[in-house]
């Protein structure tokens, strides 16, 4: 099977885990099909010839599993409380063919598989290393020529950080016993 069809499939596997996540009452089994989906990315980013984003992702989506499942864990509360009813659930599957619809003519515009648009890309080969005196043309491109982009990555990294951290500093709240 060529590569695209690989990415056909894993994005395909992506959308069902998502949907399966969402509808799971089982916050274990959610947690698990989240877990699918990232690591599905990961291998994504394998065929993508991007092992470097590949090990990143691996690495990320094996903690935050982990971290989900311990918090699961404190909380004591394994399954959802509420049920809804099948017209919640149809309105979602309507919603959801109506959006797959709406975006199905814009693959039309993409490039090829392969042939990225390199207008800006050739820019940073030819000019990058005169323009930023760097050595490494990566941490140029990173450092230099997108730096918000990098500041912004890191920002909502930090914040994802204190809010793990927060909540797994939150103590559980002592029931009172009857006197």
């Amino acid at each position: 099977m060529p590569v695209e069809g690989w990415l056909y499939f894993l994005t395909i596997f992506m959308i069902f885990a998502s949907i399966v996540a969402l509808e799971m009452k089982d916050l274990l089994s959610s947690i698990i099909s989240v877990g699918m989906v990232g690591l599905a990315v990961a291998v994504a980013f394998l065929f993508l010839q991007a092992p470097d984003l590949a090990l990143v992702q691996f690495v990320y989506e094996i903690i935050t599993i982990v971290i989900l499942i311990l918090l699961l864990k404190s909380t004591a509360e394994r399954f959802e409380k509420e049920r809804e009813g099948k017209f919640s659930f149809v309105v979602k599957v309507l919603f959801i063919i109506a959006v797959l619809i709406a975006v199905t003519p814009l693959f039309s515009v993409l490039p090829s598989f392969g042939e990225p648009h390199m207008h800006v890309a050739e820019r940073y080969l030819q000019e990058g290393a005169r323009e930023t005196g760097a050595a490494n043309l990566v941490a140029a491109i990173i450092l230099d020529y997108r730096a918000y982009d990098t500041l912004g990555e890191v920002t909502v990294l930090f914040v994802a950080i204190l809010a793990v951290t927060t909540l797994l500093r939150r103590k559980p709240r002592k029931v009172k016993s009857d006197e």
